[in-house]
């Protein structure tokens, strides 16, 4: 069995992850799921207060943790930009631009300046786009952040395959059966 490319890369020397998605919907439905607070709850974590379109707000990504989100960039529907203040992390840049490709939408997803383990954001940005797509095309939910059985087990799936990007080819290797080397 193959295993399906990954979706994004992750950069541990520069504390980057990058994502693309192709989306089953128009730029203007993905702007409003990834600003509208009801919609954020529906794939990515409750937005506890404020909006997007306020220019802050703060998503419970856990029991205890939370997002805080400060906008630095509002170019609807093209481009959102955030500092990303996770409980416990130093902040980091979120930016999340859109454009329309063949009745579809581009998704491009960056995340710079982590200073935690990027490989753990490169996985879990990757369940959270999953859920987004299944929004998008009609799948009926409610995401909890990070928390959840659901969430756990994809995210416990992808992460060895964004580390093994991460860490580069070496360690995909070390971490192969011998037969498969």
């Amino acid at each position: 069995m193959s295993t399906p490319p990954l979706l994004g890369t992750v950069d541990h020397a520069t504390g980057e992850v990058h994502l693309e998605r192709t989306l089953p919907a128009p730029v203007q439905d993905v702007w409003d799921a990834l600003t509208d607070p009801a919609r954020l709850h529906e794939w990515l974590a409750p937005v506890e207060q404020g909006s997007p379109a306020d220019g802050a707000f703060v998503l419970r990504m856990g029991a205890d943790e939370t997002a805080t989100c400060t906008v630095a960039t509002w170019d609807p529907p093209n481009e959102l930009r955030v500092t990303w203040d996770h409980t416990g992390e130093e902040p980091s840049e979120l930016s999340v631009r859109l454009s329309q490709v063949d009745g579809a939408t581009l998704l491009t997803l960056e995340h710079t300046q982590i200073a935690a383990d990027p490989v753990q954001y490169g996985a879990g940005w990757h369940v959270h786009l999953d859920r987004l797509a299944a929004r998008l095309f009609g799948v009926e939910g409610t995401a909890w952040g990070c928390d959840g059985e659901d969430f756990m087990a994809a995210y416990r799936a992808l992460r060895p395959r964004y580390a093994a990007t991460a860490n580069g080819l070496d360690a995909l290797l070390k971490h192969t059966p011998s037969r498969m080397k």
